[in-house]
């Protein structure tokens, strides 16, 4: 349950927007053996649903302003303090470089309250509504939406759910500022800023002999 408000039937198109520009960093984590450039959409009763996809034809890829943000929403999702590097390495980290400026509607800001949002709209995990906000948006005429990721505690950080055709493509201009590499020790400790460690897992365990009674 989720007292987090439908979207209006209109109006939506002077819902609060932020542009960014061109030359603009763009993160997303995502299997190594897969492309990074994913637009999932479903119908709204699938259960694999993410929180903002659109119904097919239309698509949603997940992407995030820092790779923090793309590892909390990929790799931390779960409350956990330890993550097997083992698992990261099944892992990669692609970067893209916006080639040109991109709108964006912008929940996480005092005047989308106006329009009905609350906080849950970054949290619910009732993703009906939330679907529902992201079709209405995207028919307002914006081609992406800025929220906070759900794991992120600080609410500081930003994701952008990238509106699209469904399924596998790259964006118009996208192919020569895209680049794919391994999830480097930098992000790592960065995120053991954040409690998150990353540790082989341990193949020899010191046994101990159980006391005499």
């Amino acid at each position: 349950m989720t007292d987090l408000a439908e979207p209006p039937r209109s109006g939506l198109d002077r819902f609060p927007r932020r542009t960014l520009r061109g030359d603009t960093r763009l993160f997303r984590i995502h299997h190594a053996n897969l492309s990074p450039c994913w637009y999932s959409g479903f119908p709204e009763e699938h259960p694999n649903a993410g929180r903002f996809d659109l119904k097919p034809p239309r698509g949603t890829s997940y992407w995030a302003l820092r790779p923090e943000a793309a590892f909390l929403e990929t790799l931390a999702r779960r409350p956990v303090s330890t993550i097997p590097i083992e698992l990261i390495d099944r892992y990669a980290l692609s970067e893209v470089r916006l080639p040109s400026e991109l709108a964006c509607a912008n929940s996480p800001v005092q005047r989308a309250r106006g329009f009905g949002l609350t906080a849950e709209f970054h949290t619910t995990v009732d993703y009906t509504i939330t679907r529902g906000w992201a079709t209405a948006l995207h028919r307002a005429g914006f081609r992406a939406l800025l929220s906070i990721p759900r794991h992120d505690v600080t609410a500081r950080l930003r994701s952008l759910a990238l509106f699209g055709r469904a399924g596998e493509h790259l964006p118009k201009g996208w192919a020569s500022r895209l680049s794919t590499a391994p999830i480097g020790h930098r992000l790592l400790d960065r995120m053991a800023t954040w409690g998150i460690r990353c540790l082989p897992i341990p193949h020899d365990v010191e046994t101990i002999a159980p006391p005499n009674d």
